[in-house]
């Protein structure tokens, strides 16, 4: 159902924004975090379980919060991108977004024309409130956000062309895979994955773009607030649980072991 989008707002504003991830494909700890007051959810849908109707679900759980609900697509998959917009996703995060070829391809699908290829059934989607959002086909265009994640070392290398493609509002620095795409996987904080991320910082800032990335080794996420990043994810539903589950277990362990 229709709506401004609010972290959009956010962001244009220079306000910073922290959410988390929601990995398990559940609309009760979407509701959850919504319901916390976090500024953003993302909802995982490359690396976690879940199709349309999962994501339609945590749009739902979230819609009477002022929490916008991202939701990360199948890399390389526009054909999902435009049935998500259709759906009525507030904002789109793409992952290994290479090169500004993907990023124009991506941007297209989420465009009516002339500005993209987006087809023209708006009255009869959710995304325009089923048709009673009438000025729907006037602001669907510019109300989505859509994020580009730059995640390999190719990524760094195209990083101000990626910026500078319009239509892309966002780029978001992934170091995990950025570790492993240069062989050091896990080691966020090592110098060479540093560098590259300093890099792409460099290139985004001169294309005139925001940034978002999550907390690494040796950054917290209210450093990278420092350092200039204006969204920022930290942790996510299935790393929650499975903390609060180890501490429980660890407990009974060693009341066990006492015994």
């Amino acid at each position: 159902m229709f709506r401004p989008n609010k972290l959009k707002s956010r962001i244009i504003s220079g306000e910073k924004s922290l959410g988390t991830w929601v990995q398990s494909a559940s609309p009760i700890y979407a509701e959850m975090a919504a319901s916390a007051g976090l500024d953003f959810i993302i909802v995982d849908q490359e690396h976690g379980p879940g199709g349309l109707d999962t994501a339609i679900d945590m749009m739902r759980a979230a819609s009477g919060s002022q929490t916008t609900v991202v939701v990360r697509v199948p890399p390389g998959d526009p054909v999902y991108v435009k049935r998500l917009v259709e759906a009525g996703v507030e904002a789109i995060l793409v992952p290994m977004l290479d090169t500004p070829a993907q990023a124009r391809e991506i941007v297209a699908a989420c465009r009516f024309p002339p500005r993209g290829t987006r087809g023209n059934a708006w009255e009869v989607v959710r995304a325009s409130s089923y048709g009673f959002t009438t000025d729907y086909y006037a602001q669907a265009d510019d109300n989505l956000l859509i994020i580009g994640q730059i995640e390999t070392a190719t990524a760094v290398d195209n990083a101000r062309e990626i910026a500078e493609v319009d239509g892309i509002d966002l780029l978001f620095i992934g170091p995990s895979d950025l570790s492993s795409s240069i062989g050091l996987p896990g080691q966020t904080g090592a110098p060479e994955v540093e560098r590259l991320i300093a890099r792409t910082v460099e290139a985004v800032k001169a294309a005139g773009k925001p940034l978002a990335t999550v907390p690494r080794q040796g950054r917290t996420w209210q450093q990278l607030f420092d350092d200039g990043f204006v969204v920022v994810p930290w942790g996510s539903d299935i790393a929650f649980y499975r903390q609060a589950l180890s501490a429980v277990i660890d407990d009974y362990r060693r009341y066990t072991a006492a015994r």
